[in-house]
């Protein structure tokens, strides 16, 4: 059977996309600070921002040297970059979720009444299949009460329905669950709880 397929909005895979790109960032900050955090470069002291040292870098004409930062305010700046990236992600997760709850639930709106179809076909089969059923049921029963051997007609029994007079077979599941769903009326007589 050909089905349209689900279609999300743009604002979904809009978040999608943002959220791929948040988790490549969030994945490559941890590999950089685990990098970092395994470098055994030493520790340098930087050079000192002070009036001194700006006058004198003016007078050579150069731009002042920036004091970098240290290892381990990198690693730190690196912790709260994941920290914010974690955060994000998981805003995003569930404004997809959001996204895509909408959709499903347009979806199986318009697909319900099809669903429904197709649920009466296969009620009204199994309708047909439980009378049979019964029928042959009926039959074997009146050979037996007659003591004739349905055996030597070449038995076979549908055993996979149960017996169509019993009010807990599977047969008789399907249909109460089928009245509940209001695809039948009512259950047939003999399958139901007397």
């Amino acid at each position: 059977m050909k089905l349209e397929k689900l279609r999300h909005s743009e604002r979904h895979d809009e978040l999608t996309a943002k959220r791929a790109e948040i988790g490549q960032t969030l994945a490559q900050t941890i590999a950089d600070q685990l990098a970092l955090a395994r470098n055994d470069e030493p520790e340098f002291d930087g050079v000192v921002d002070t009036a001194a040292s700006r006058r004198v870098a003016e007078l050579i004409g150069q731009a002042p040297t920036p004091t970098p930062p240290s290892k381990r305010e990198r690693l730190s700046a690196m912790a709260n970059e994941i920290r914010a990236l974690r955060s994000a992600g998981e805003l995003l997760d569930s404004q997809i979720a959001v996204e895509r709850h909408r959709a499903v639930s347009a979806y199986r709106s318009g697909v319900a009444p099809t669903y429904r179809d197709k649920m009466k076909a296969v009620v009204e089969a199994m309708r047909g299949v439980h009378t049979a059923a019964l029928d042959l049921h009926g039959l074997t029963k009146a050979l037996e009460d007659q003591e004739v051997s349905v055996e030597s007609l070449g038995f076979f029994s549908p055993s996979i329905l149960g017996s169509p007079t019993d009010p807990y077979s599977s047969m008789a599941r399907f249909f109460r669950e089928a009245v509940e769903m209001g695809l039948i009326p009512k259950m047939p007589a003999e399958l139901d709880y007397r």
